[in-house]
This record gives C-alpha cells, sequence and structure tokens, in this order.
C-alpha cells in the first residue's frame, strides 16, 4: 500500500489522455498497463450478405470492440436505422449511436439482466456480434428458448501480462473478465488489495480470486476513478 496521501492504483486497460487527466484532480496516481490486446476480425461479404438476408433479426453487441468491426460496412447495410438492436453497456451504446444505431441498454452491466430484456421482446431471432472469448450464458438461453440464433465473431482477445510490482499499488481496476483472467494468470494479491470492477459481469469474475471487491456506480472509467477516490479516502 502507497504510504503517501496520493493512491497509486493500476488499471488494466490504456487510458485515454482526458482519464488521466480527471484522475490527476482527483489526485490519483495512474498507471495503465494493458491486460489484453483486441485484434478486430473483418466481416465477410458472406456475413455481410446474411446480415441483410435476415431482416427480421434482432442485434446483439455486448462489447464495443464489435462495433468496431461493423462500422466499416455501415454503407452495406440495409436498413439499419430501423434495426431493432440490444447493447451491454453504455460506451458499447455510444459507439453504436456513433454509427447511427440506436440500441436498447439492459438497466444493470450483467448477462441476467440482458436476458431479461431479450425475454420481453416480439422477436424470436437473433444475431450476436462477438469475440473469441465469451461465456454460453446468451447461447445456452437462445437454445433453451429455441430462438434462431447466429454468431458473428468479430474481433479476437489476446491476453498479455505486463510486469507490474503489486506491492505499488493501493488497487486495481479490471473494465472486463477477460482482463481479469489475464491478470491473475501472472499475479497473485493481498486480500487486503481493493479490486475495482467497472460492472457486475467483471465483479463476478473477480469472485474467482478475491473477495475484496467494488463496483462502479456506472460503466465508465470516470466512474472507477470516482469509486476509488470515495473508497481509498474513506
Amino acid at each position: 500500500m502507497s504510504v503517501t496521501d496520493t493512491k497509486n492504483i493500476l488499471f488494466t486497460r490504456s487510458l485515454s489522455p482526458e482519464h488521466l487527466r480527471y484522475a490527476s484532480q482527483l489526485d490519483l496516481l495512474l498507471t495503465a498497463k494493458a491486460f489484453i490486446q483486441i485484434e478486430e476480425i473483418p466481416i465477410s461479404t458472406e456475413k455481410i450478405d446474411l446480415l441483410n438476408s435476415e431482416a427480421k433479426a434482432s442485434w446483439i453487441f455486448t462489447s464495443q470492440n464489435a462495433v468496431k468491426s461493423l462500422s466499416d460496412h455501415v454503407d452495406s447495410l440495409e436498413n439499419l436505422k430501423d434495426k431493432k438492436v440490444f447493447a451491454v453497456g453504455e460506451r458499447t451504446a455510444e459507439a453504436l449511436w456513433k454509427i447511427g444505431v440506436k440500441a436498447q441498454i439492459p438497466k444493470l452491466h450483467n448477462s441476467q439482466s440482458l436476458l431479461d430484456l431479450l425475454e420481453k421482446d416480439n422477436a424470436n431471432s437473433f444475431i450476436h456480434f462477438t469475440g473469441n472469448l465469451h461465456q454460453n450464458i446468451l447461447s445456452d438461453f437462445m437454445y433453451e428458448k429455441k430462438f434462431e440464433f447466429t454468431e458473428i465473431q468479430c474481433y479476437r482477445t489476446e491476453l498479455i501480462q505486463p510486469e507490474v510490482s503489486i506491492h505499488e499499488f493501493d488497487a486495481v481496476c479490471f473494465c472486463s473478465p477477460s482482463a481479469v483472467i489475464s491478470f491473475f494468470t501472472k499475479y497473485k494479491i493481498d486480500e487486503s488489495l481493493p479490486c475495482v470492477a467497472i460492472g457486475s459481469t467483471t465483479a463476478v469474475k473477480l469472485l474467482d480470486y478475491t473477495d475484496h471487491i467494488v463496483m462502479s456506480e456506472r460503466t465508465n472509467v470516470y466512474s472507477m476513478l470516482e469509486i476509488c477516490n470515495d473508497y481509498l479516502n474513506s
């Protein structure tokens, strides 16, 4: 733990200059080390044809990384503004909005809240834009309900472990379950070290490794920084 008043926080992802400035205003010292690396997978012409042919299918985005891959094909997609779309997380919904797609967001940033929202929908056909690492909760739900379900893999997540000195930090922040897995593949922490989760899905994954979990009120980095400031200085 830090012995100074300024708290030293490890973020397991890259941060923007705006994030760093906001942290400085809160008197937080940030170290940002990406523990995952995202590789975009181009969506093939065949997949674009599938998306256009399945006009009644609702779309599901559980990561903004999937939106980046789709954004390259906006001009090739038909009736995009009329498409029913579901997005988990504010950042994912904002990324969709930037390419002209309005998405419904579940109240909570977790799988169960998404399933509750989907169950209220009248659709029986869904397309999930996903990565190579994902849980089977959504596909199991679709199978149980006998819905038509297609997964389109549009990004690949690689787990990486940069060198860090864990004992220097007052808290560690996680923005995805994949980052949690990658971090704890290499590092062990003392139970006194708080782990800050961006949402409940990440918090649940953290329970595999620690009980000292703090969850941000909103699913963005700014909220995580505010939680760090409030929690560590209370």
